[in-house]
């Protein structure tokens, strides 16, 4: 199994900023939410639905948004929610 996802801007996400007219450069995020009370080295986990860090897309749309944990480990799970790991996407990335 890939490393586990850390929240707190601990792990970096790829980010490919979408497609289409509002697409933009790729460029690397941090995590940002996560469990509270199940932890990889003392830091929170990533789970199914948790976001990104707010970041603007790079492209002409220039909207913020915090895409979340979309894909994820199928069989292993933190407070009934799917773990996310290393590598894993985001929606809308």
């Amino acid at each position: 199994m890939p490393a586990v996802s850390r929240k707190s801007g601990t792990d970096t996400v790829a980010s490919p900023d979408g497609a289409g007219f509002c697409s933009g450069s790729p460029s690397t995020q941090s995590t940002d939410a996560g469990s509270d009370d199940v932890l990889a080295n003392a830091i929170g986990v990533i789970r199914a639905g948790d976001p990104m860090i707010t970041h603007l897309h790079a492209g002409p749309c220039d909207t913020p948004h915090a895409p979340t944990l979309s894909t994820f480990s199928p069989n292993v799970f933190a407070n009934d929610r799917n773990l996310g790991r290393y590598g894993d996407g985001y929606n809308g990335h």
